[in-house]
């Protein structure tokens, strides 16, 4: 019972993440990796065009479009000073000081790179900004920031600069909403103190804790998955018939998708920015996880097949290069969805791939033909693994066929490699397909044998051939059939009922043994070939 109830758990929790990773790893993202390496090309292209030398001042006109690529260096800087100058921090209300602008700049950077990137060319390059876009004349939208209850506006604002100048910053409406901001989205205190003792810098938009806690997050979960392994292994020994096929699933395929789907779960609570969200986060991970999942799954199923028909090698021999065409379909389908997730076009890329598979068709011509051919020889079946055979000058037991060739193991112990375009389509002698054996003998006799010797012969061989248990009546013949230059030529033709050459071999030695006792028992002996030897006149100088 606790051996029933284990196996059903098992497979429960198969199930269970067989549907989860459907349902969960091709949600759309709200910003695809399409979208976000384009934007990222086109605002850099701005910010060349802007300030062609690198680390040189922006010294153009003061537009949205400038001041956001200002506070963008700056931030990528970590000079929070410079980018609170971009900052209005007029009219704050009460608990929010002037003197927190590096603060107040550090933290808005954070949380929106969370949800949102700078995409400069949404933004304005002119002075004005934009007039249509129902704002105020004197407000642009830079972006909104989600929180839990409410969305949060981020304005850049043209305001007085005290000498009579207008100069566009990040609205005082928007500076005194940070601090909700980040205490909602922010980082946790302890991550920002581990952040100051570690070394300052930033490896795949990944602050400096955030790297060291994905380390950590990896190696937690690698040992977390190895302890989960051991104990569905655990419960699978109890079975004696699934413990192998389970075994194969949970050691590998099963532990890889639980390792990789905690990650990704784990990673979800380091506050990552929105281009690692969209490596890490938000889908790759996922999907790698579902690779690792369904090739198992496929695996599991085979090995069950294999498990219930273990007497068949035929079968085994079929299935195998199916599963294995079975998986990269699997891949080929996980590959194409990762794709559509990124934001890419799937008719453009299944375009691609019909061009390219059309070349490839053509180069890969013998290869297409050997696979054609292996198909040919699976469901044809004109030989199986297990059977002897002859092809052509080989002789041997057939061990696998493959997708490209038929493996074939001779006589000598050697190995030879049959392709299955060549082998589908030649004269194949199968000898394990043999129902009788044929049992033929060629009597040459002297030529002073007497009839009535011959006669006795003739008789006492039929009566030999005919009573022996393991010869058949079909097409048996005992004939004097020929008078040659040097001998009487008695044919005996008889099957004999088996097919096992071993066998075969004892009982021709039995018939053989009395066919010679039976002829020496008559006084008759047989013929030795003559061998006449002409000379020519020519070459003896005669």
């Amino acid at each position: 019972m606790f051996m029933k109830r284990s196996l059903f758990s098992v497979f429960n929790l198969l199930l269970c993440l067989c549907l989860y990773s459907i349902n969960f790893y091709v949600q759309a993202q709200d910003l695809t990796l399409k979208e976000l390496s384009e934007a990222a090309i086109r605002s850099e292209n701005i910010s060349e065009e802007l300030s062609p030398q690198a680390g040189d001042e922006l010294k153009l006109q003061d537009t949205p479009l400038t001041v956001a690529l200002a506070i963008l260096k700056t931030m990528e800087r970590g000079d929070f000073e410079a980018a609170a100058t971009h900052l209005d921090l007029r009219y704050l209300p009460p608990g929010i000081e002037k003197n927190q602008g590096a603060q107040l700049s550090k933290h808005l950077g954070i949380v929106w790179a969370q949800q949102n990137i700078l995409d400069l060319s949404t933004l304005s390059d002119k002075p004005e900004g934009y007039l249509d876009d129902g704002l105020p004349s004197y407000r642009d939208l830079l972006g909104t920031i989600n929180l839990k209850d409410s969305t949060v506006p981020v304005y850049l604002q043209r305001i007085p600069d005290g000498e009579g100048n207008q100069v566009w910053k990040i609205s005082n409406a928007t500076v005194s909403k940070i601090p909700e901001l980040w205490s909602e989205l922010g980082y946790h205190p302890l991550a920002e103190s581990i952040s100051a003792y570690l070394p300052q810098f930033q490896i795949f938009d990944m602050e400096n804790w955030q790297f060291g806690s994905l380390i950590i997050i990896v190696l937690a979960s690698w040992y977390f998955t190895a302890a989960l392994r051991w104990l569905m292994q655990y419960l699978v020994s109890f079975s004696s018939r699934y413990k192998e096929t389970m075994h194969q699933l949970i050691s590998r395929p099963l532990r890889m998708f639980l390792f990789f789907t905690i990650v990704q779960w784990a990673v979800g609570f380091l506050g990552l920015s929105i281009s690692a969200q969209v490596w890490i986060d938000s889908g790759t991970l996922g999907y790698l996880a579902s690779v690792f999942l369904v090739l198992g799954v496929i695996e599991f199923f085979f090995a069950m097949y294999i498990s219930r028909k273990a007497q068949s090698a035929n079968a085994i021999a079929i299935m195998r290069p199916l599963v294995t065409i079975l998986k990269i379909i699997a891949v080929i389908s996980v590959a194409l969805s990762w794709f559509d997730n990124a934001g890419y076009s799937i008719s453009t890329i299944l375009t691609g791939l019909g061009i390219g598979s059309l070349a490839i068709a053509l180069a890969a011509q013998k290869s297409l033909e050997n696979v054609f051919g292996a198909f040919t020889l699976f469901f044809a079946r004109p030989i199986k693994p297990g059977d002897f055979c002859k092809f052509g000058t080989i002789s041997g037991t057939v061990e696998e066929i493959g997708l490209r060739s038929t493996r074939i193991r001779k006589l000598d112990r050697s190995v030879v490699h049959v392709p299955n375009a060549v082998l589908s389509s030649g004269n194949l002698e199968n000898y394990e397909e043999i129902d009788y054996r044929l049992f033929l003998r060629e009597l040459r006799l002297r030529l002073d044998t007497t009839p009535d010797q011959l006669r006795v012969v003739l008789d006492e061989l039929r009566k030999l051939i005919f009573s022996h248990p393991q010869t058949l009546d079909t097409a048996a013949r005992i004939r004097f059939e020929n008078i040659e230059r040097d001998a009487f030529l008695i044919v005996i033709n008889v099957y004999v009922d088996t097919a096992s050459l071993i066998e075969f071999k004892a009982i021709a030695e039995d018939l053989n043994l009395r066919i010679l006792e039976l002829i020496y028992d008559q006084g008759v002996e047989l013929a030795i070939p003559e061998q006449r030897v002409h000379v020519s006149s020519e070459h003896t100088g005669g």
